[in-house]
């Protein structure tokens, strides 16, 4: 039975699943988190950050007692560069020659300086090819090399997180096929459109669950940790504490909103059909309120992300409820779906 790690390195906590194959389906061997360093500048501090980020994973790994070595993880959306390509009908040894002539229209790096990699989701009757390509900086990538080989994992890949969360929805959701996903997380969220399981659209948001607490705090002269407590009792909720929860997020709950309705009308422009279903997930996805606000605001089916749906929990040992924090999990979840489906 193969076991494979998903590992989400976030901005402060780094987040492990291991999964397995058990011929017929497919398992929870362990689940948990730990938090990494913090640093003003991930940027100027990464090779520090990674130092510790891989101090966090070995300790997890031993408290889990964790003996796969396998491992698929997440590079970070605002560090990766995606964009849908057309292009003419071409051979298969003619894409990527393609690909780089139009990366330079939109990669802002010398091309010998990032790594290209891409997906055909769409080819017509005549040939012409529609394309997701990813693009990341080759420092980026050997830092993340240099990090695995330095506590014993197999890097088996480095993935965007929109190609790992559409297994997610893959597995749990396999009757919808053309759905908007946000992922909620503590400093960023990240917005993507799947369409049959492809990829369309891809970008990162300035705005995480920490802007709606600063939000609070600053509106109500709280402190953040108990701008925290109230955020994840009350959120949207319009009749507790006479709404000054909800009114004080508004602005931050109002350009969230404003960047999914933008991303629904170029889905819509894309792919020639509306999205069917928003689908929210990541730590912030379960804010009391927010997808019945959502449904209300954008009019569209809002739905929390479930990753261990068709997943047997019963063989792990974890103090999560997953019902409720399941979402939080979604991104290594995905990640390590990916040689199991």
């Amino acid at each position: 039975m193969s076991s494979i790690l998903g590992i989400d390195i976030g901005q402060n906590t780094v987040k492990i699943t291991c999964l397995s194959d058990d011929s017929s389906k497919i398992v929870l061997s362990a689940i948990g988190e730990s938090r990494t360093p913090k640093t003003d500048n991930k940027e100027i501090d990464r090779d520090k950050f990674l130092i510790g980020v891989g101090q966090a994973i070995k300790n997890l790994l031993n408290d889990l007692k964790i003996k796969s070595k396998q491992a698929v993880v997440s590079l970070p959306e605002n560090e990766i560069i995606s964009r849908l390509v057309r292009l003419p009908p071409l051979k298969d040894n003619e894409v990527m020659d393609a690909l780089r002539f139009e990366a330079e229209t939109f990669i802002p790096f010398p091309l010998d300086q990032v790594s290209i990699d891409y997906e055909i989701i769409e080819k017509d009757d005549a040939g012409r090819l529609v394309i997701f390509v990813i693009a990341a900086k080759n420092d980026l990538i050997n830092s993340y090399l240099k990090l695995f080989k330095s506590i014993g994992l197999e890097l088996l890949a480095l993935e965007s997180p929109a190609i790992a969360l559409r297994r997610v929805l893959k597995l749990g959701m396999p009757m919808v096929e053309r759905v908007i996903v946000i992922d909620i997380g503590e400093k960023y969220s990240d917005i993507f459109s799947i369409n049959k399981s492809s990829v369309y659209f891809a970008r990162p948001l300035s705005v995480g669950g920490e802007s709606l607490t600063r939000a609070i705090s600053l509106n109500l002269s709280l402190d953040m940790a108990s701008a925290e407590e109230y955020k994840k009792a009350y959120g949207m909720k319009e009749h507790e504490l006479e709404g000054k929860i909800r009114a004080a997020i508004m602005p931050v709950f109002n350009d969230i909103s404003e960047e999914i309705r933008k991303t629904l009308a170029l889905f819509n422009e894309d792919i020639g059909k509306p999205a069917e279903l928003l689908v929210l997930t990541g730590g912030g996805a379960n804010l009391p309120g927010m997808a019945e606000e959502l449904t209300k605001t954008l009019g569209i089916e809002v739905q929390v992300l479930q990753p261990f749906i068709n997943v047997d929990t019963t063989k792990a040992q974890f103090s999560y409820d997953l019902n409720t924090e399941g979402c939080r999990f979604s991104l290594s979840v995905g990640l390590a779906l990916r040689s199991l489906i």
